[in-house]
Formats: structure tokens, C-alpha cells, sequence
């Protein structure tokens, strides 16, 4: 089960840097697709995680220093994805407050 652990990080890890990279190219439609893969991947990870202390089952300390090496990296990436957004989510604010406000105007502009 350790082994099918370390796996499942793996892939999430995988699915988190093409995230990033679809970030990287404004593609947020495939980030938003990704994410969804990403999130099933999460709760295979939780999953197994439980079973593993339930059975006490321990990882190696090989498995546990490559584990903590994925989540570092997972986290890295999210953090770059995350700065990436925000100006996005600004953008889009702005745009949404612009339009609120114009729809607000009476239409000779007064």
C-alpha cells in the first residue's frame, strides 16, 4: 500500500506541473480541467493515507523524504499557479465592476 502511496503523489505531482504549465500559457480552461484529475487524485491520497493508519503501516524513510520532496514541490507549484491567477481574478473584478457600473449610468452619461 506504501508503494501505491508514493504512486498517487507521483501523479498528483505530474497533474499539478501541467497545471502550471497550462497556467503558464493562460490556458485556464486546461488548469480547470487538470484540476479536476488533480482532485480525484487528492482523494486517493487521503484514502490510502487512512488505510495506512489504520493497517499501521508505515512508510520507509526513503518513501517518507520522497513523499515530503512531492507535497514540496505539489505546494511549489500551486503557489506559482496561485501567483498567476490573482492578476487574472483582478481583471476580471475590474471588468465585472465596470460593467455594473455602466449598467448603472442613465444612458446620456449624467
Amino acid at each position: 500500500m506504501s508503494q501505491a502511496l508514493i504512486n498517487t503523489y507521483e501523479s498528483a505531482a505530474k497533474l499539478m506541473e501541467q497545471m502550471l504549465i497550462a497556467a503558464r500559457q493562460n490556458a485556464w480552461e486546461k488548469v480547470t480541467e487538470l484540476e479536476q484529475s488533480y482532485m480525484l487524485k487528492i482523494e486517493v491520497v487521503k484514502s490510502l493515507e487512512q488505510s495506512m493508519r489504520l493497517a499501521a503501516e508505515p512508510l520507509s524513510a526513503e518513501q517518507h523524504a520522497r513523499k515530503q520532496a512531492l507535497v514540496q514541490k505539489i505546494l511549489a507549484d500551486d503557489g506559482e499557479i496561485r501567483n498567476l491567477l490573482y492578476p487574472v481574478m483582478h481583471r476580471i473584478t475590474d471588468m465585472i465592476f465596470d460593467a455594473q457600473l455602466h449598467a448603472r449610468m442613465p444612458p446620456d452619461g449624467r
